[in-house]
């Protein structure tokens, strides 16, 4: 008999260990609540036996889950007793969690193939909502004996992700697009990759515009790229300015605009930004998401952005990304299609059209290819 402590700051994060360590066959001894507050800790004592025989001892199984549900049981009261007006979202998404979860405890009687895939799925950082609606899904749709085949059930499921991924077409001819997002995340790093990729591979004819007088060393950077690629570019900092660099490029089939970043949480910036972008002309508005930064970060930064009605997102730095789990969360609650996808800083080499099997893959395998 093997018994062992383990310390998270939640029950699920603890069952994740025991089950990556002991395995599925783990019995749940106790839980307690080692500390409280901003940084909770839970310890769980778990055990196995080597000689455990699956048929006599069955509901030991289910011990996992029934931990699983308390932990989230204590995670909510906590949630309730601290909520605040600004926190009822989060406590939307902890019930909607909550309620799956409960869901999910019927999972042994399928078979331990379903809660394999479920572990798997959390960690990669797919969040516990997403992962049970996924093993949902999969039950309803997969037969009884492929229930029990894990490379089935990993195929559909990855197949699953990639049909919830909605990607755009790229970027379209006589088109103005405008990148924004916070300090960062490589919005001219971005313009110049694709300035590079319209110009030398798709022989369109391309203009540059930069608003970000801000930053001296990026407009500077900007017109680097240009003259490199031979392109016209033009810096502009108010309005009237950005309209006359707009119709000195009426020729151009597109018009890349790159804008300053600054924080997410200044309102006066986003409201500036938006009445700059404000045309008679249509303009595409790209919102980066760096992939370096928390999931929680690019949520709040999709959510602050929202002013800016923008039309999609484009994700950087996937090279550096080390939760692959937070680009499906964040596409899925964002609800906007993905364009394109950095993963370097070379140019024009380091960037892709979004594919949503691609993207999967990556979710699901820590692959970049």
């Amino acid at each position: 008999m093997q018994i062992r402590k383990y310390e998270a700051s939640n029950v699920q994060e603890a069952l994740i260990k025991i089950k990556n360590d002991l395995g599925p066959d783990a019995a749940i001894l106790s839980t307690k609540r080692v500390r409280s507050g901003r940084y909770p800790l839970v310890e769980v004592t778990a055990a196995r036996d080597n000689n455990y025989d699956r048929t006599k001892h069955r509901k030991e199984e289910t011990n996992l889950d029934i931990a699983s549900l308390r932990g989230e049981i204590d995670d909510l009261k906590a949630l309730m007793l601290g909520v605040k007006n600004g926190e009822l979202i989060e406590l939307r998404e902890a019930l909607n969690t909550f309620f799956d979860t409960v869901g999910m405890s019927k999972k042994a009687m399928y078979g331990g193939q379903l809660s394999r895939i479920y572990y798997y799925l959390i960690a990669r950082g797919i969040s516990r909502q997403r992962a049970c609606r996924l093993i949902n899904t999969l039950k309803n749709n997969l037969s009884a004996g492929g229930v029990g085949d894990y490379n089935a059930i990993f195929k559909f499921v990855v197949g699953l992700i990639t049909k919830s991924i909605s990607v755009t077409n790229g970027t379209k001819v006589k088109r103005v697009v405008a990148f924004v997002g916070p300090t960062g995340v490589g919005k001219t790093t971005t313009v110049a990759k694709l300035a590079a990729c319209f110009t030398l591979e798709k022989k369109l004819k391309v203009a540059l515009i930069t608003a970000d007088t801000c930053r001296i060393a990026a407009a500077e950077q900007l017109k680097i790229y240009a003259k490199i690629m031979g392109l016209p570019v033009e810096i502009v900092s108010e309005k009237k300015e950005f309209k006359r660099a707009l119709n000195r490029f009426a020729d151009k089939d597109v018009i890349l605009v790159d804008t300053p970043g600054k924080s997410r949480n200044d309102k006066d910036y986003m409201e500036k930004l938006r009445d700059f972008l404000a045309l008679d002309i249509p303009v595409e508005t790209s919102l980066l998401l760096s992939l370096t930064s928390s999931q929680e970060n690019m949520l709040d930064t999709a959510a602050r952005f929202g002013v800016m009605n923008y039309n999609n997102i484009i994700f950087t730095k996937l090279d550096e990304c080390v939760c692959f789990g937070s680009i499906y969360n964040v596409i899925d609650q964002v609800g906007k299609p993905v364009a394109y996808i950095t993963n370097g800083q070379n140019v024009p080499r380091d960037i892709e059209k979004a594919d949503p099997a691609k993207l999967a893959r990556t979710i699901m395998e820590d692959r970049l290819n």
